[in-house]
């Protein structure tokens, strides 16, 4: 008699297309699809408010500026207020890419609601979801190792959504009407949850043996030896329950790294935020610029960040954030000073002729370079501390980790930033003077830059730690 098969064998068909769908480059690619079209729809609304407000909802023309503003600042309060739940929610989560999908069907949703506001709030949420996830997913796939790179595709991918939302809309609007704008924005996030369901996810976040930045194979990443206790001075080797709630935020925060990474990100919040809310009014009185002229202003101190951010983000990669971010504020701050001279009086030197001019729009433009050195350092900070305290305590954040809780405290600063820039720059300005607010801001460039000097991360740090604990003959 023939052998019968053992049917208790399975032949475990190959996933189809699994190379390519699992790919770094495909998720990458899924990733950054997500958080273009999330930037997109963010800024997407903003020309189409004035049409809407006054044709569709049939409201008075003087209430559009304030109904606008309030329409913005809505956005930035319910992301500073949701992302320590979406954190919380996205860490306890076994696979990312259901929740992703379930985000992009709520986006959807909320993009179709007629109810403009009760639309907006959830759209908040749900954009500052999709963030913080995404984030956290490039993080978990990819390795924080690369962190860099990552922070510099998602800087480069925020500025040409935020820049190409408000061009689309109007593109659309003006070809089709109103139907027709949303229609585009539709077909963004089906080609977005395509993409999402095709998506493999292969975590690597718990590897036994990394690569470190140096190019030397070690064991796992030490921690640095400035880091203090997890949360109350015991043996931190022998720490090994799982740390949730309040008491995961209490440990992270007394790791410096992490503390200075998200300072460094709230500061870099405030000049983004200051700038925006008084270049315009200011560039009008000192200078008499118009619309336009404003428009290339923002250009200069956006648009440096489309190129340079992905280089930005391999250097840090390389050498940390340490020293980019250290230098970045310390060449801002000068800049800065500069920038409230041109155009006052009490600096005929910065003032005469079309010397103000000038001088305020190189200012910009080499504020927007420096600017970029401060890129991605609190997304950075956050993963590599969890890395660290997960590698030497494992388990110690829950089975999925601590990444998408840690990316929602450095969002959190972020809008944070935003929020008390405009209020800064306004007491300022209307209290003291353009020139003092810029004075202002120097001193706390200053102060940041010792804050990273002092307590962010190095990859000679690292390197030196590595070889002591193991010894260049062993790897």
């Amino acid at each position: 008699m023939f052998p019968l098969p053992d049917i208790k064998k399975q032949v475990s068909l190959p996933t189809w297309g699994y190379r390519w769908r699992s790919s770094d480059t495909f998720i990458l690619s899924s990733m950054s699809m997500a958080i273009f079209t999330d930037e997109m729809l963010f800024a997407f609304m903003v020309p189409l408010l004035p049409h809407i407000f006054e044709n569709r909802l049939g409201l008075d023309a003087s209430l559009t500026q304030r109904l606008t503003s309030i329409f913005l600042v809505e956005g930035a309060l319910i992301s500073i207020i949701s992302s320590p739940f979406i954190g919380n929610i996205a860490d306890r989560a076994s696979s990312k890419k259901v929740l992703l999908l379930v985000l992009l069907v709520l986006t959807l949703i909320s993009v179709l609601l007629t109810w403009l506001f009760i639309g907006r709030f959830f759209q908040c949420i749900v954009s500052n979801a999709l963030f913080i996830v995404s984030m956290a997913t490039m993080a978990e796939n990819i390795g924080s190792e690369h962190m860099g790179k990552i922070a510099g595709l998602s800087s480069t991918l925020t500025a040409a959504g935020t820049c190409s939302g408000p061009v689309i809309a109007g593109f659309l609007f003006g070809i089709g009407g109103y139907w027709t704008a949303w229609g585009g924005a539709t077909l963004f996030l089906v080609v977005d949850i395509i993409m999402r369901l095709i998506m493999i996810e292969k975590p690597q976040k718990r590897r036994t043996t990394r690569r470190s930045r140096n190019g030397s194979l070690c064991e796992e990443d030490r921690p640095s030896s400035e880091a203090e206790p997890l949360l109350d001075g015991g043996d931190r080797s022998s720490t090994t329950e799982e740390i949730g709630g309040w008491r995961f935020y209490v440990c992270l925060f007394r790791q410096p790294r992490f503390t200075a990474g998200i300072v460094c990100y709230f500061v870099f919040a405030l000049f983004i935020a200051s700038f925006e809310s008084t270049i315009a009014t200011h560039v009008r009185s000192a200078f008499g610029w118009g619309v336009f002229p404003v428009g290339l202003l923002f250009a200069s101190i956006q648009g440096p960040g489309i190129i340079l951010d992905p280089l930005v983000g391999l250097l840090k990669d390389r050498v940390g954030s340490r020293v980019p971010t250290t230098i970045g504020f310390i060449f801002v701050a000068p800049f800065l000073w500069v920038l409230g001279a041109a155009g006052d009086e009490r600096f005929p030197w910065a003032t005469l002729g079309s010397r103000g001019k000038i001088i305020y729009a190189v200012c910009t433009t080499l504020i927007g370079c420096f600017m970029c050195l401060l890129m991605g350092v609190g997304t950075m900070e956050a993963t590599e501390t969890v890395d660290e305290l997960e590698d030497l305590h494992p388990g110690i954040f829950g089975p999925y980790g601590g990444y998408s809780r840690a990316v929602a405290v450095t969002n959190m600063s972020w809008m944070s930033g935003l929020l008390v820039g405009p209020i800064l720059a306004g007491f300022m300005v209307e209290r003291f003077g353009y020139f003092e607010l810029q004075c202002v801001l120097v001193v706390v460039s200053l102060l940041a830059s010792v804050n990273a000097a002092f307590n962010l991360s190095s990859t000679s740090q690292k390197k030196e730690e590595c070889d002591s604990d193991f010894g260049t003959d062993e790897l």
